[in-house]
């Protein structure tokens, strides 16, 4: 699933020694998450555009590198063998497709008095490969020469996001404008190759999300309860149309389609404002979901 995390998470650093004994590639593989849409907040009821790049695989400078390393380095007859090596290593999918960039731009209507935003991000795969010969004739411990270290990037199908709507923004000089909501953190909501943070605040019957300008109030018996299963995580199922539509661009999402994913509690952090009102499945321990309908405020 796409869960977002801050940084650089290193996934695995290994070997792969050729057939000959007399060549080796060191492998460090890491992952980390690339803000990609181009755009800034649009305000005042003004309209504006979110622009992602769309892109999966690798570059062609990057396949060549991996071509030399595979047959000049290692001997072996093709990358495909190498790249069947490296997913049985770190248990991942990867992808060593070509790939074709494009972009493609959506609008962002934003409250009349307020400002909206949307963030994108991408997982991106960084393999480092140091290669190594072996000496022939050496007395010393180290039997291995370290030869160059080369980089390239993976572009995964994994996308997140962070919508943000404010429906007052001191910029607009709104008379009488409400306050600014004050939540409790961050909830993940993981579908798949899509996820997105969203704000909640703890109510007394339960809690709030603010998707976009959408809220989504959820009922709980026990909010004890509730708020320690999503430490670990829930699973919920939820409409489409709730997910931003570059998101679901991104993730190749049909607009009537329901998502099964989890929801689990990202951080505490403190997100802005919403409107509108949906409902949210979420099955598993007596959570009722309720569509609220009030502008949440502070």
């Amino acid at each position: 699933m796409a869960i977002y995390f801050p940084g650089r998470r290193l996934l695995k650093a290994f070997s792969t020694i050729a057939p000959n004994k007399r060549s080796r590639i060191d492998w460090r593989i890491s992952e980390e998450w690339r803000d990609i849409d181009e755009g800034t907040a649009s305000r005042c009821g003004v309209e504006g555009t979110c622009t992602v790049e769309v892109a999966s695989g690798i570059s062609e400078k990057a396949m060549s590198t991996l071509k030399e390393v595979a047959g000049g380095t290692l001997g072996l007859k093709d990358v495909w063998s190498l790249k069947y090596d490296v997913e049985h290593t770190i248990g991942r999918e990867v992808n060593w497709q070509v790939s074709q960039r494009s972009t493609k731009t959506f609008k962002v209507q934003p409250p009349k008095c307020g400002r909206s935003a949307l963030t994108v991000y991408q997982l991106f795969r960084i393999y480092e490969l140091t290669c190594a010969r072996k000496k022939w004739f050496s007395f010393d411990d180290e039997k291995w020469v370290k030869l160059n270290t080369r980089t390239i990037e993976e572009r995964t199908n994994n996308h997140d996001a962070i919508p943000d709507t404010v429906e007052s923004d001191p910029i607009c000089n709104c008379p009488d404008s409400p306050p600014e909501p004050v939540f409790d953190g961050l909830m993940q909501l993981s579908f798949g190759a899509i996820g997105l943070r969203v704000p909640y605040r703890l109510t007394q019957t339960g809690l709030e999300l603010q998707i976009d300008r959408q809220i989504v109030s959820i009922d709980a018996s026990d909010l004890t309860a509730l708020m320690r299963r999503l430490e670990s995580g829930l699973e919920v199922e939820v409409a489409a149309d709730l997910i931003p539509e570059p998101l679901r661009f991104l993730g190749n999402v049909p607009d009537d389609a329901k998502l099964l994913g989890r929801m689990v509690k990202y951080a505490e952090e403190t997100v802005e404002d919403s409107l509108e009102s949906v409902s949210i499945k979420m099955p598993g321990i007596g959570v009722q979901v309720i569509a609220s309908g009030q502008l949440l405020s502070g």
